[in-house]
């Protein structure tokens, strides 16, 4: 009897250890929670009430330990590190440019590489940029002026002449 409730409070922490790792929204942890009432009252049955409130007692201090242990030590573990995501990268991508970048092109020149009406890019810098026009449609190869910057474009002017 005494192998039956080590066995049960075995299962109980892997199936507790395969909840935080599978989608089961609670069903598997309810089991382990069944395994562990089982193995309380095994003990009470078949050793007595002062080794039951022991295991009883034991099971409430250090189950939160275990799942504390769990959620810590799991994610860095080698199969953990194969299961879960790792740390979000840095996000400042190439694609958009950053506000602050495209602020630092007012008051240059560039070239339409595309007819604005009123969106379309330009290059600036010999960097490509999207861009909108001021007030009119601008014509392709056209020489622009940046104006100013707004979210992920520049506003641009035509230069005349």
């Amino acid at each position: 009897m005494f192998w039956t409730i080590v066995s049960f409070f075995i299962a109980a922490m892997v199936l507790f250890a395969l909840e935080i790792l599978t989608p089961f929204f609670g069903v598997i942890i309810a089991m382990g929670f069944g395994f562990i009432i089982a193995a309380v009252w095994m003990t009470f049955t078949e050793f007595g009430d002062a080794t039951g409130f022991t295991v009883m007692f034991t099971s409430i201090v250090l189950l939160p330990a275990y799942f504390i242990l769990l959620i810590k030590v799991l994610p860095r573990s080698p199969l953990g590190r194969m299961l879960f995501l790792g740390k979000a990268r840095d996000a400042t991508g190439e694609a958009a440019p950053l506000s602050s970048q495209l602020e630092s092109l007012i008051g240059k020149t560039g070239t339409a590489e595309t007819t604005l009406h009123p969106c379309g890019a330009v290059r600036i810098d010999g960097r490509r940029v999207g861009a909108r026009a001021e007030s009119e449609m601008i014509e392709k190869n056209s020489t622009v002026s940046v104006v100013r910057a707004e979210g992920t474009e520049v506003i641009v002017r035509k230069i005349s002449g």
